[in-house]
């Protein structure tokens, strides 16, 4: 009965009253009775979460209840002082052993999130879902009022020059950018070559390269179908590699990465690991006070020459190097369990 009604939720948009929070960690309802804290993990379906979390526990003794999904399947219903009711459709790829096959629903009293909350078309922005989480005030790693500021690239810039200002530019390179609110206010520009990227796009999506002003004059003529805000920044020319500088809570990874395309993370490239450098330990530890705080993040920047250009960062959603990713996952789990004793233990 309950799954027909979540799934009537899902097709009709109806609205479902949320129950008053738990004063204390509820009773799983699996073979394990040991009471249990539930953890919203959003990320994609083959992460095994659920693993890495099985034994763990709080300080207070309770356990960790994973209940994963992505932000598509999602739909937050928010009252008051109340701790959010959070509808989940099944998984397309359920993991063996979970529940993900089924229709869910949950109370969350913390969450972990490795998702992008907007993808490149409007059908793929989940801001909806986001604000819910953010209107009941559920704990998370990253929080979600860093992931909402994170959003867009203005912003994220913006954040940036204060640390460049702060600490000095020959200590954190910022790239310089500048920004357009239209196509038509793209009258001045950087020196070719330039990069122009297209509103909030990631991972190379909206991303172009220029090397003289015509193939720019036809690209603002294709821009002025659209209402986006452009950035446009200098071409690095005679790069070297690409850095990438990875922060999860105190724990820092450094990569070098080669690649024939100008977009490093295009194509097939060579990926190793350089030493954390007091350089590269300030630029996390700097980044890491963004927002409120950030405990997962990663700078990415190139070398040229003997000289460092900080481009941009990205957050909680930035991707783990496959040799790494279970030790980087433990590594989060440690972080999360942490955050959840400060949170739902240290303050009751």
């Amino acid at each position: 009965a309950i799954a027909r009604r979540m799934k009537s939720l899902f097709k009709k948009k109806d609205k479902h009253k949320a129950s008053s929070p738990p004063s204390s960690p509820v009773l799983a309802d699996d073979e394990d009775s040991t009471p249990k804290r539930q953890l919203l993990v959003i990320d994609s379906d083959s992460k095994e979460w659920h693993k890495y979390f099985k034994d763990r526990r709080l300080d207070d003794g309770s356990g960790i209840e994973v209940h994963k999904t992505r932000w598509e399947n999602m739909i937050v219903m928010a009252e008051g002082t109340k701790r959010p009711m959070v509808n989940m459709k099944p998984n397309l790829s359920p993991l063996v052993g979970t529940k993900e096959g089924q229709y869910r629903q949950v109370q969350p009293d913390f969450a972990l999130v490795r998702k992008l909350v907007r993808g490149l078309t409007p059908d793929e922005d989940y801001t909806n879902t986001l604000y819910g989480l953010m209107f009941s005030n559920v704990p998370a790693v990253n929080s979600f009022e860093s992931v909402h500021q994170g959003l867009e690239r203005p912003v994220v810039y913006a954040a940036l020059q204060q640390i460049s200002r702060r600490v000095g530019h020959e200590h954190f390179p910022l790239i310089p950018m500048t920004y357009y609110s239209h196509q038509t206010a793209m009258m001045f520009t950087p020196e070719y070559p330039l990069v122009v990227k297209v509103g909030y796009a990631e991972a190379g999506y909206g991303k172009v390269k220029f090397d003289r002003p015509d193939d720019l004059k036809d690209f603002r003529g294709v821009l002025a179908l659209h209402k986006d805000y452009v950035t446009a920044e200098p071409y690095i020319k005679d790069k070297e590699y690409d850095i990438r500088v990875q922060k999860i809570g105190d724990h820092i990874r450094v990569y070098k990465r080669t690649s024939e395309n100008w977009k490093g993370n295009v194509g097939t490239s060579h990926i190793e690991e350089l030493p954390v450098t007091p350089e590269f330990q300030l630029w996390a530890t700097e980044c890491g006070k963004l927002f409120g705080g950030m405990d997962i993040l990663t700078v990415d920047a190139v070398h040229c020459k003997g000289r460092n250009h900080i481009l941009e960062i990205n957050d909680t959603a930035s991707g783990f190097y496959g040799p790494n990713e279970d030790e980087d996952m433990k590594y989060v789990v440690d972080l999360v369990v942490q955050r959840m004793n400060k949170t739902l233990v240290d303050q009751t």
